[in-house]
């Protein structure tokens, strides 16, 4: 999505961010308001490139991807950092600035503002440039409906019920309710599916979908970054999931599953899961949609990845890493016969701070001894998660063979015995979490697989009572608490 001048996109998040600061304590106002934007064919790019910039930033600022997934679930422990600590004990009141940008939700917003400009602008273009071809515009547009839909289904996961914003400003500052998570996630997966029909399953050319060189660039540049089929039916597996719908989660994951040789997805060895320049590089078919961080086009970062947390000497200029895993938990987490995986997620297992050392793309080019820079993408959605997915699934509604088979395929591929014959009910669903829990660890899941496996109490020091006056969500900020008198905090919080 790099395909356009940088002037332009630097205008698109400039205008974005400054839009931002009036969202949803308010909702949306425009990305872009230049007069003489949406009228070529780079116009378009850049409005969509803008799209998936925009998100990234959103799950990437102040590694607000991990904050949400994983600090609150209790594997990782903090060193010295108050905030993080504070994320860790559920304390999300507490006054950090840090705690201020990840209470705030208007970063998301932000990203739906610029998708709904965007797709209620694209078909201007084809009238304007004749370059732009309806073919364009439909592929474009798909990629905005679906970013939009999975921004719902991510926010939804954090604070519960959010606003419904679905059409682009007119300028003016608007209150706006916050509607009951099942009407988005409704939304988002009839969105999600309205997307399908405009993405091809691959960036080859070859579908009447896409045609020719999509952006000058052919389909190895695409892979597991630019929308696909593949990856709009692996949100609609998601959000059913989420809904407890799991006739069609199965659905839609077969879909998936068993179009592979549409996708090209596949299983990832553990060693091409964690190695320099591995999965967490990104563009293999194991990933079936990441937010990429790529070196070629600029992106590496010093902040916005979890190695910034998690490393340290000798890997890079750091004493102490801010977060780490205890060996006890190690051992206890990745204690069967055979299992590989702490020796690949981690390193100094015998220090008083062991290294998650599963994500690590350390820019080694970039000579400085002071300041690391990071390249490694957000892995939004996996292989191995998907076939996860689909054993609980599976297991929800009674089909405990294929859901065994479909968690000792990835038990398998890690080395481990397949489990018990007689394992089924509660006891089953135990499996997959934990399957997934040492699979997906620092992949930004096990916090909602807390959550929606019903575990929180279990596996945390928060309470049945807690979790049903609404702990596991956040609170919102009080900057768009202030700002928009029709919202209300969630009830934990108020």
């Amino acid at each position: 999505m790099k395909n356009i001048a940088v002037a332009g996109m630097i205008l698109f998040l400039a205008v974005g961010m400054l839009s931002c600061k009036k969202m949803l304590d308010v909702p949306s106002h425009r990305a872009l308001t230049e007069e003489n934007m949406w009228q070529t064919k780079n116009d378009a790019r850049a409005g969509l490139s803008a799209c998936y910039a925009l998100m990234r930033a959103a799950m990437a600022n102040e590694n607000a991807h991990w904050v949400y997934g994983e600090l609150r679930a209790g594997d990782f422990q903090v060193t010295k950092r108050g905030d993080l600590q504070a994320v860790v004990e559920s304390n999300l009141n507490a006054s950090f600035s840090t705690m201020d940008e990840w209470r705030d939700w208007r970063r998301f917003y932000t990203a739906i503002a610029q998708c709904n400009l965007t797709i209620a602008k694209l078909p201007q273009v084809t009238v304007t440039d004749y370059r732009y071809s309806k073919n364009d515009m439909q592929l474009d547009i798909a990629q905005a409906i679906y970013i939009r839909a999975f921004l719902y289904y991510y926010m939804v996961r954090i604070w519960g019920d959010v606003p419904l914003v679905t059409a682009a400003s007119d300028g003016t500052a608007k209150s706006i309710t916050r509607e009951n998570w099942q009407k988005v996630l409704d939304y988002a997966a009839a969105e999600a599916q309205r997307s399908i029909d405009g993405l091809p399953w691959k960036y080859n050319g070859k579908s009447p979908e896409q045609q020719g060189d999509y952006r000058g660039q052919g389909e190895s540049h695409h892979i597991s970054i630019t929308i696909t089929k593949g990856m709009a039916y692996t949100l609609l597996a998601h959000i059913y999931t989420w809904k407890g719908q799991y006739d069609k989660a199965l659905e839609y994951a077969n879909t998936v599953i068993n179009n592979q040789s549409n996708t090209g997805y596949g299983f990832v060895s553990v060693n091409d899961l964690t190695r320099l320049d591995g999965a967490f590089r990104g563009r293999i078919p194991a990933n079936i949609f990441q937010i990429d961080m790529n070196f070629d086009h600029a992106e590496i970062s010093s902040t916005g990845q979890l190695e910034d947390w998690t490393l340290r000497d000798p890997y890079i200029p750091k004493q102490e890493s801010e977060i780490y895993v205890p060996r006890d938990s190690i051992l206890k987490i990745y204690g069967e016969p055979h299992e590989q995986r702490a020796d690949y997620f981690f390193t100094k297992l015998d220090d008083a701070y062991p290294i998650f050392y599963k994500i690590k793309q350390i820019n080694t080019s970039v000579k400085d001894p002071v300041l690391k820079m990071y390249s490694s993408c957000i892995i939004v959605f996996r292989y191995e998660e998907l076939y996860l997915l689909r054993a609980e699934a599976k297991a929800r509604l009674g089909m405990t063979a294929d859901a065994q088979k479909d968690l000792n395929q990835v038990r398998g591929n890690r080395s481990l015995k397949a489990v018990n014959a007689g394992l089924a009910g509660e006891d089953l669903l135990d499996a997959i979490l934990l399957e997934r829990r040492r699979e997906l660890m620092g992949e930004g899941w096990y916090w909602y697989d807390l959550m929606h496996f019903k575990r929180i109490p279990r596996f945390t020091k928060l309470t049945q009572a807690d979790v049903d006056r609404g702990v596991a969500f956040w609170p919102l900020s009080q900057e768009a608490l202030s700002n928009n008198k029709s919202l209300t905090q969630n009830s934990f919080w108020k």
